[in-house]
């Protein structure tokens, strides 16, 4: 690659993050369905023909959104939470964070919500981190697994459920706690090991 088409490289990836920054700050103020491409132009200063040298559709701009923040909370993950000692731990602090930031940054948790368990973004970034998390697991023999896929899927589908259930009802404390204990129970913690692990000070992390 010459230093022209780098630099053409750099230019194009900035103006894709001007708009995928604009789009995410907007719907931040006023949610998905009330932003539309012209805004999000407008507030990336750039012209609206613009948008399609980079994205088909605004639904292809949300789904960019949304791979932008998921990467950057399982990168968060990845550096502070699953290196943990006790892979039960590190399992439930990462389930107790996803919660926390669903409801601290709603525009995050109304996307994992409006993307549901199965969409590709949310399996091709989080999954494996998923999968790993769990076989760890069932290798130091801390969980009790039949189907490690399944276990995948339902972590999903029961994280997806839970966040929209936070973010729809009125606030309850140790929510995540709660989440955690039961996840926990279903990879074969003990029951009465479950609280103290799901109770434990979570790792900062900074997304």
């Amino acid at each position: 690659m010459t230093r022209t088409d780098d630099r053409r490289s750099r230019r194009r990836e900035q103006t894709r993050k001007r708009l995928i920054n604009a789009a995410r700050e907007l719907m931040a103020e006023r949610g998905f369905t009330e932003v539309g491409i012209a805004e999000i132009t407008a507030a990336a200063d750039l012209g609206t023909g613009t948008f399609y040298n980079y994205f088909p559709s605004r639904e292809q701009l949300l789904a960019a959104v949304a791979e932008d923040s998921m990467e950057k909370v399982g990168a968060a993950l990845d550096r502070n939470v699953s290196g943990l000692d006790d892979p039960a731990e590190a399992f439930a602090s990462s389930l107790r964070h996803l919660v926390r930031h669903a409801l601290t940054d709603r525009v995050w948790g109304g996307f994992l919500v409006q993307m549901g368990a199965a969409h590709p973004v949310l399996l091709r970034i989080l999954g494996p981190r998923a999968r790993r998390d769990l076989l760890r697991g069932v290798e130091t023999g801390r969980f009790s697994i039949e189907d490690l896929d399944l276990a995948t899927t339902c972590t999903f589908g029961s994280l997806v459920a839970a966040i929209q259930l936070a973010m729809e009802s009125e606030p309850r404390e140790e929510r995540d706690q709660i989440f955690a204990r039961a996840m926990l129970r279903m990879v074969g913690v003990p029951a009465d090991e479950a609280p103290e692990v799901a109770a434990r000070k979570l790792p900062e992390i900074e997304v």
